[in-house]
């Protein structure tokens, strides 16, 4: 049995991150106000916020495919680890975000110390009051911290019977709509759940599923077009969903059932591509430069909106496409001096 150093490290889905973190830049800048921009790619743009979703199934299945078949579980290393890749930027970053804040001549009241507390705990999505204070985008990293929190439990579960893939995701969607609906109209408890985060566990269970497939060789034998297949059914997905949506009121059931779909029929079969087969899109997101941008993108992610990119905005140039570049290279130089260090230095304690 493969220790986690020895486990195959897999390049095109560090070059997949870097992508995923780009789509979230362009839906935070896409030019919906400009006139002159066809109206067909502001819909899609509008639809980038799919890079999250990416992130998500990526988290299932590298948590799973790393930890899943350890014998000898060591919760404590494993959640220094997770806390050494996530909290140390989110912290400076966070950091940032709050000393802007209070600089910026707003009054600091009640309200914003709980924004603090919220952001610094990383449990703001809990609370659709807040869920887009602070750093607006910190908010995915909730639900990251729960799924790392939990991610034992459930592989101690599918270890025994593997049932349990399809009925955990499930009993959780419906725990979090409970706890929606059970505070629904309790208003001073920060509209907590109102937002149900718990829609978006289907995304790591897909994830948690194509790390079973890997471990076990199973999707090996099913080598093929899985990488053309994923990207064809996600380009369809960008480009009818937002006419889709335009038909009905999504409510969770719905959303869930759209995440599911398109993380198993769309991101799944990608990542599986990306895996076991060799063809030009997995030698461009292999490509050394895509994988330190793929490195690199969790800080990217991080700072492409908020004070830093407001700084960029304001005082550098207001072309965004100069704008992504330069915060390419920021992320680059932050994640080789400070990140990476540090990162490893957690570690050896």
């Amino acid at each position: 049995m493969l220790n986690n150093s020895q486990k195959q490290f897999f390049p095109a889905l560090t070059g997949l991150r870097a992508i995923a973190a780009w789509m979230v830049f362009i839906y935070h800048f896409a030019p919906y106000n400009n006139p002159n921009f066809p109206t067909v790619l502001k819909k899609i743009f509008a639809n980038f916020n799919f890079g999250v979703d990416i992130f998500f199934v990526l988290s299932g299945f590298l948590i799973t495919y790393r930890y899943f078949d350890q014998p000898f579980f060591n919760f404590k290393k494993y959640m220094v680890n997770r806390f050494a890749r996530i909290y140390p930027m989110y912290f400076i970053v966070s950091i940032g975000t709050f000393v802007t804040i209070y600089f910026s001549g707003e009054h600091w009241n009640k309200e914003r110390t709980i924004e603090l507390v919220l952001n610094f705990t990383m449990t703001k999505a809990l609370f659709e009051k807040y869920i887009y204070t602070g750093v607006m985008q910190g908010w995915t990293l909730t639900l990251e911290e729960l799924f790392y929190l939990t991610a034992p439990f459930y592989f101690f579960l599918i270890r025994k019977r593997w049932h349990w893939l399809i009925v955990l995701p499930i009993f959780i969607f419906c725990f979090g709509s409970l706890l929606k609906y059970s505070f629904a109209h309790v208003d001073s408890f920060g509209e907590f759940m109102q937002n149900n985060i718990s829609t978006y566990i289907v995304e790591f269970f897909t994830g948690i599923f194509v790390g079973l497939l890997i471990l076990k060789k199973t999707a090996i034998s099913f080598k093929g077009y899985h990488t053309y297949c994923g990207l064809l059914f996600i380009g369809c997905y960008l480009i009818i969903y937002p006419y889709i949506k335009e038909l009905y009121q999504e409510n969770d059931l719905t959303a869930f059932i759209r995440m599911l779909i398109i993380s198993s029929f769309g991101i799944s079969t990608l990542i599986i591509g990306l895996i076991i087969e060799k063809n030009v899109i997995q030698k461009i997101l292999s490509h050394k430069l895509m994988i330190l941008l793929g490195k690199s993108s969790y800080i990217f992610y991080l700072i492409h909106s908020g004070w830093l990119a407001n700084l960029i905005f304001n005082y550098a140039t207001q072309n965004i496409i100069l704008i992504f570049i330069i915060l390419n290279l920021i992320s680059i130089l932050l994640f080789k001096s400070i990140e990476e260090p540090m990162n490893r230095w957690i570690r050896r304690l």
